[in-house]
């Protein structure tokens, strides 16, 4: 595993990071590689999800999907040096993993950042295209709310201090834009804890968060990988640390998309399998 290189947001605290003081950490999620799906093949399995939702196996269930699309000669320099201009407020990452084997991703979720004592937070959820006149929907909303509330609760739980939740607002993310919620808290333990108790959070699992673990694994065929895993920095008293999303590996000529949407018994089985496809185009859009 090495680590080509990692550029925080743009007014953090080091904008290029240093590779040695940088960890990555495969997602839990396992199951066959490569194995790239159709829009109607991930309606299909959207479909069998709500399905088990509405038996109240579950609140939320996020499923993911491969989107696989031509290399067209693009390098991980280039596509990193892409995403880098295009995303100035995303994570951007390039690592080869044990097979040798590129990725690249343009990741806007931070699980947490801390500063000392002091921690801030993201309740990231709901997609749509950038510019959108339309007010959000209830849908994304209540998947929102249900990501902002999980937090809360297992910082409360945790034994965190002055946990304080801003104005939901919207977040651009490229083309792209979610609902978003800043939280801070205060936590004196082991940073490392911190992080095991939000991940995975229900923005890429579900709600409850064991039960939706084990409908996702019934779900989903294909290997997560690196996708929902987690990428971070620590540097003294302060550490970032985020959740690998809008990421895509170079391989066999191809680059292999992973992107995800979240699933409540109100989804609709053609919407999802857009908004993925949304969220596959705003990481194409900026290579081709």
């Amino acid at each position: 595993m090495s680590v080509i290189r990692l550029r925080l947001p743009q007014n953090d605290f080091e904008k290029s990071a240093d590779p040695s003081r940088t960890f990555i950490i495969k997602s839990d999620f396992r199951g066959t590689k490569n194995l790239s799906s159709s829009d109607q093949d991930y309606a299909k399995a959207v479909e069998k999800g709500i399905g088990l939702l509405k038996s109240n196996l579950a609140k939320k269930i996020v499923l993911s999907r491969i989107i696989s699309f031509p290399q067209q000669a693009h390098t991980s320099e280039s596509v990193f040096n892409a995403f880098n201009e295009k995303f100035p407020n995303a994570a951007v990452f390039a690592f080869s993993d044990e097979d040798q084997t590129q990725w690249i991703g343009a990741t806007p979720e931070l699980l947490f950042r801390k500063r000392g004592i002091v921690y801030t937070t993201i309740s990231l959820a709901g997609t749509r295209k950038a510019g959108s006149q339309e007010k959000w929907g209830a849908k994304e909303i209540e998947e929102q709310h249900l990501v902002t509330d999980f937090i809360q609760q297992e910082l409360k739980n945790l034994g965190a201090e002055a946990i304080r939740c801003g104005e939901l607002h919207t977040r651009n993310a490229g083309s792209i834009e979610h609902l978003c919620t800043e939280i801070t808290f205060e936590y004196k333990g082991d940073w490392n804890k911190v992080m095991h108790v939000l991940h995975p959070t229900p923005a890429v699992c579900g709600m409850p968060r064991e039960q939706a673990r084990c409908l996702i694994q019934q779900l989903e065929l294909h290997d997560r990988e690196y996708y929902t895993g987690l990428i971070g920095i620590e540097q003294g008293e302060n550490a970032d640390v985020f959740v690998i999303l809008r990421c895509l590996k170079i391989e066999d000529e191809k680059l292999h998309v992973y992107v995800g949407a979240g699933i409540t018994k109100e989804s609709v089985p053609e919407l999802e399998a857009r908004e993925t496809r949304w969220k596959a185009e705003s990481l194409t859009d900026v290579i081709f």
